[in-house]
């Protein structure tokens, strides 16, 4: 019972990409070997980095295009009451109008077309007959499409594995053959099977709405179905499409996203990243401890006597809302370093302010800063990863599932299940949203 939307392909942004290993750290990683400074600690004297030849490209990422599908069947009516000045809109109007309002004004979007999705094809309709729905202008609904039946035609529409759909429903299954429910996961494994296919990305968000009318249950027993009145109950939004797209839709378009996310398969192009040495105006930004200094578009350094702390500067526009949030990136990047040892400093992840991004050119290309320490390095030469690890399934996913809603309720029948379909389409571990490399040399 769903509404959904479909994006296009883009070209990659490489605004502040620099597309190749020695371009990752570019000319502000070097920035220490021109007229500024030879050296960025004073451990070394006498030696200079070599200048990175390489330059920012300025390719603009393609408009997205957008196909809106709305499924408008009787368990969905209840979120979309024909309200008045007396009676504010539904958590699902507000939220779900946002959403359509920002993809039919979006500057990032090129090309809208709406649908309704009845208990047949998809039909053409205005963006503003479609708003019409989602204000309560209608007077009849539809019958509604079993779950995994309407996930497969979502995804059989043409060019569907090269667009992202957002599809939103209350993911309430209830099939006609009761034997299906014990095959629940593999039932959303089959029916979205070109996610693992062609290796696309699902990102599911939850959110609760007050409800008015009949809501039907998974479980009919005692009763079928019941009339609410303001209770609130579940409902989903999972967009689905090339992980960069689906990144780029819900950073860009889906602004007012819930709390409760949970993606899978979800990468990003490789962001811009460098240390950062030198032109800081903030001491809290500068190197400190053992030897640094930028050489041959990496670091040379000497933790020996002292651990080496310094800062690097990541571009993580492309990310999720919520996975921008230093709290987040704090509690999930990793930092691996073969043949030594180094860590993400505690409570140094955070937001670059826009004063600090037009007051330093150097910090200008990055959304967040870092600080990182490297306490130990045995080989000559090593390199210094990066990554965001991708998620396993949030713990809210359970806490917003039951085996029994004919008692409404914040939760979904076999929310958990579906879920799990979707999570086996994908390999253990998950693959990781990014991955950012630095090479190290060992100044002996």
């Amino acid at each position: 019972m769903p509404l959904f939307v479909s994006v296009g392909p883009r070209v990659r942004q490489f605004s502040h990409c620099l597309g190749c290993v020695g371009g990752l750290f570019g000319a502000l990683l070097l920035s220490s070997c021109g007229s500024d400074s030879a050296d960025t600690k004073s451990g070394s004297p006498g030696k200079s980095g070599k200048p990175a030849t390489t330059t920012l490209a300025a390719t603009e990422a393609a408009p997205l295009r957008v196909n809106v599908f709305l499924e408008y069947s009787g368990g969905m009516k209840g979120f979309v009451p024909r309200g008045g000045a007396s009676q504010p809109a539904t958590e699902f109007q507000q939220r779900i109008g946002a959403l359509i309002t920002e993809t039919q004004v979006s500057g990032a979007i090129a090309d809208r077309k709406y649908y309704l999705c009845e208990n047949a094809a998809p039909r053409a309709v205005p963006f503003q007959q479609l708003r019409d729905v989602v204000q309560g202008e209608v007077n009849q609904a539809a019958l509604g499409t079993e779950l995994p039946q309407m996930l497969e035609g979502i995804l059989n529409m043409p060019q569907a594995t090269q667009q992202v759909s957002v599809v939103i429903s209350d993911f309430i299954y209830g099939p006609a053959r009761k034997s299906d429910f014990s095959q629940l996961p593999n039932l959303i494994r089959t029916s979205i099977a070109p996610v693992s296919q062609k290796q696309l990305a699902v990102a599911v968000f939850g959110e609760t709405s007050r409800f008015y009318g009949t809501y039907h249950p998974a479980v009919k027993t005692p009763v079928a179905k019941r009339t609410l009145n303001g209770e609130k109950v579940p409902y989903y939004v999972w967009v689905i499409g090339p992980p960069a797209l689906v990144a780029r839709y819900t950073a860009e378009v889906f602004k007012n996203a819930p709390a409760q996310q949970a993606f899978f398969g979800l990468k990003t192009s490789t962001p811009a990243f460098a240390p950062l040495l030198t032109k800081l105006t903030d001491a809290k930004l500068k190197p400190s401890g053992g030897t640094v200094y930028a050489e041959n578009n990496g670091l040379t350094l000497n933790p020996s006597d002292d651990p080496v702390d310094f800062s690097v500067g990541v571009n993580l526009g492309e990310l999720p809302a919520a996975w921008q949030k230093p709290a987040f990136l704090a509690q999930h990047m990793q930092v691996r370093l073969p043949n030594g040892q180094a860590a993400l400093l505690p409570n140094s992840v955070r937001l670059l302010t826009d004063d600090e991004q037009s007051g330093q050119p150097v910090l200008a290309p990055y959304t967040h800063v870092m600080r990182l320490r490297v306490s130990k390095l045995a080989a000559p030469t090593a390199t210094l990863s990066l990554a965001l690890p991708a998620p396993e399934t949030p713990d809210w996913v359970a806490a917003w599932s039951t085996a029994n809603d004919n008692t409404p309720a914040p939760r979904t029948f076999g929310l958990d299940q579906i879920l799990t379909g979707v999570r086996q389409s994908y390999p253990s571990p998950l693959p990781a949203v990014f991955t950012v490399q630095l090479p190290l040399k060992n100044d002996k």
